[in-house]
């Protein structure tokens, strides 16, 4: 379970990464979460009664009746199996709504590889995605959670494109598409999610396309938002490791960008729904060519309540163990410090909060707040900005 368990914090390291030394001395690898992933849209408050109600599944069989149609769901016994298998791990978990979600799980096999697949779940009704040999991505899209075996480059020689596959599960029932290949570009349509693992892509919900898309000025992408205005934030940097914020308002056509941190290496962006509030964390300070900043290096926590016009710096903390920047639409926000003295900072709304000991990072849809353990299965929520936290494991 140990190997296991390494690999799915190096799945989730490639999805997002993040300096992985905060934890080393736990004798653990933890993910970076921020979001989940990538998301649009505004989330509606619901009460752990209801998160209770909802999230909890058992074991599946047979059929399972869809959202919004009186349809079955046909169900895929060799991701069933996986799933539930005592030595799978999970790799990520995605929110669109506290009641919608997608997880990614995975399960060793011989000769040091894996298998993957994923489960769905829409206010109560669950599916799941085939299994694969590629690491599926959960990822959010307005109020949608999707999952995504993805191609492992993106050339469109790459043979993995042809396992390549999107599972969605809408109000229409559960949809199913190859993913496809298509030559990069430099502006995206209005209706694309655009997703970022270094390099920065945007899919088609419809059609399955995926492609590059490349900024200029830009070698790395981290963290796209699209706030409620329809403007698209996320971190870019170049190779040289300097990091800024970058958003665009015309769908690519133009980008404006601002710098996260002088002098710094990369950073982490949270933007809130109406895309007012900002929480940055910037990245280390280099100290030789091609060498990270070490341990010790104090990172300021920074605060703006008017779309990153104005800055305020909230707290400093040593790094690289502040992490997981999280932004409310009323002017505040979270951040997770697992140094000596874990916290749970609380930037523009005053004292810490002492978070669960096994939370390893954060991310947010509205004012809903999760993460998963970083030495366990369970997701962990919240729905009062951290003060209170709920269990729940995403099978």
């Amino acid at each position: 379970m140990s190997e296991l368990k390494e690999l799915s914090w190096d799945v989730q390291e490639t999805v997002q990464p993040l300096p992985f030394e905060a934890l080393e001395r736990r004798g653990i690898r933890r993910r970076r979460r921020r979001h989940a992933l990538t998301g649009l849209g505004v989330v509606a408050a619901v009460t752990l009664a209801v998160l209770a109600a909802v999230l909890p599944l058992g074991n599946v069989t047979g059929t399972e009746k869809t959202a919004g149609t009186p349809a079955s769901i046909p169900v895929d016994q060799a991701a069933e199996k996986l799933i539930h298998n005592k030595k799978s791990g999970a790799s990520g978990i995605a929110f669109a709504t506290p009641t919608r979600w997608a997880a990614g799980w995975l399960l060793p096999q011989p000769g040091y590889t894996w298998n993957y697949a994923a489960v769905l779940s829409r206010d109560g009704v669950r599916t799941t995605a085939p299994v694969r040999k590629n690491q599926y991505v959960v990822l959010r899209a307005g109020d949608e959670a999707l999952a995504l075996s993805m191609p492992t480059s993106t050339k469109g020689t790459d043979p993995t494109w042809a396992q390549s596959v999107m599972v969605r599960l809408t109000d229409q029932g559960r949809i199913e598409k190859k993913l496809r290949w298509a030559p990069p570009t430099s502006e995206f349509d209005d209706g694309e999610v655009l997703l970022a693992y270094g390099t920065l892509r945007a899919l088609n919900l419809e059609t399955g396309v995926l492609r590059e898309v490349k900024i200029p000025g830009v070698d790395n992408a981290y963290e796209p938002f699209r706030d409620n205005t329809g403007r698209w934030w996320m971190v870019g940097a170049k190779n040289s490791g300097v990091g800024n914020i970058y958003w665009t308002d015309d769908r690519g056509k133009t980008w404006d960008h601002s710098i996260i941190g002088a002098g710094r290496t990369g950073g982490q962006l949270a933007v809130s729904p109406d895309g007012k509030t900002l929480v940055v964390i910037p990245g280390m300070k280099p100290r030789a060519p091609g060498k990270p900043g070490a341990p010790g290096d104090l990172l300021p926590l920074r605060l703006s309540t008017d779309g990153g016009r104005q800055w305020t710096t909230v707290a400093g903390r040593n790094a690289p163990y502040l992490s997981s920047p999280v932004a409310f639409g009323n002017g505040t926000g979270l951040a997770l410090y697992q140094g000596k003295k874990r916290e749970l900072l609380r930037p523009g709304a005053g004292a810490p909060y002492t978070p669960p000991p096994d939370l390893g990072q954060l991310s947010a849809v509205g004012d809903f707040v999760y993460g998963m353990q970083y030495n366990g299965n369970q997701t962990i929520t919240s729905t009062d900005h951290g003060k209170t936290w709920k269990y729940f494991e995403p099978r």
